[in-house]
């Protein structure tokens, strides 16, 4: 992506070229923005060198989207870190004051209970960040009152690789319900009747649709979902460079999380380039509308669309 510069006013370009969004028409889905010319220029800037750096700086970006969507973050891993980390520097901290209260040779046990118990911690903590968190960026939920109460969970785990980014692929549980207070119907082929990506997932190819396939995707629009589907169609990119994966875990239930109403496993990437600029400038708008078509797509009811209740 090349860097955009400012006008006169020092806002954001207006070209016609810049304004096309990822649906080719000009038109986001859920996101103040309308298109990449009327975003703020980017103020995020990175080294295009560092993938870490880039994939910290976009997991910020999909962190602060989903706050601004009323979803309450989890505090389990932050709680883990701190717990396990602080434990970590007190036995340090105790076995190096200890030793400056007696001899050396008198606090070598100590000394040792403080190094084996520091490095046994900080395992844990490696393990933990592994094998548990396994590069999960975003855990919360948000509560709604509508005809009921409804709690949506959401999980968000990226990652990044050096090959292309696969076709979307979205599944659906058997729990889907067809109609809900709360949510438009999804399309028939969009439903899957697992979880898993082997038994009949929907896979959406950006190449591959008929004439047929985007007449009903346009007859459609009015729906959420459905509309969502061609933004989804048009992530994949055939520009090299590395790719950024986001993989979707949503569920939405009710009666204190006794009754599932909603559970969808969404995977989809896009170009690190289609988000960073040559200078390192990180578009948020366009990371932001991106996010939103994948919830949607995934079977989210927008926060603007109903009310929530605070936990």
């Amino acid at each position: 992506m090349k860097p955009r510069k400012a006008v006169a006013n020092g806002s954001a370009p207006t070209d016609s070229d810049s304004a096309v969004d990822l649906n080719g028409n000009g038109n986001s889905t859920g996101h103040k923005s309308s298109s990449l010319a009327t975003d703020p220029l980017p103020t995020v800037k990175v080294n295009n060198a560092n993938l870490g750096e880039i994939k910290g700086a976009l997991d910020e970006i999909v962190k602060k989207h989903l706050i601004d969507q009323s979803f309450t973050p989890s505090l389990v891993h932050p709680t883990v870190h701190l717990v396990l980390g602080y434990s970590s520097i007190l036995f340090s901290l105790g076995g190096v004051l200890y030793s400056l209260r007696v001899s050396f040779e008198e606090s070598k046990p100590v000394l040792w209970v403080a190094v084996v118990g520091y490095m046994v911690l900080q395992s844990a903590l490696w393990a933990w960040k592994r094998w548990v968190e396994k590069g999960e960026v975003f855990r919360g939920k948000r509560r709604r009152m509508v005809k009921r109460i409804e709690t949506d969970h959401v999980q968000i785990i990226t990652s990044t690789s050096l090959q292309p980014p696969p076709s979307p692929v979205v599944t659906f549980s058997p729990h889907t319900r067809p109609s809900s207070p709360t949510s438009v119907p999804s399309s028939p082929s969009t439903i899957s009747p697992a979880l898993s990506p082997s038994a009949s997932s929907f896979a959406l190819h950006p190449r591959e649709t008929s004439a047929s396939t985007a007449g009903t995707i346009a007859s459609n629009a009015s729906s959420p979902s459905t509309g969502a589907t061609s933004i989804l169609s048009s992530s994949s990119s055939s520009a090299s460079g590395p790719s950024y994966m986001l993989h979707l875990h949503l569920s939405t239930t009710s009666n204190n999380g006794k009754s599932l109403l909603h559970k969808a496993r969404l995977v989809s990437g896009r170009r690190v380039g289609e988000f960073v600029d040559e200078e390192g400038g990180v578009e948020e708008g366009e990371v932001a509308r991106w996010l939103t078509a994948l919830l949607g797509e995934a079977g989210l009811v927008g926060a603007e669309d109903e009310g929530t209740k605070a936990e």
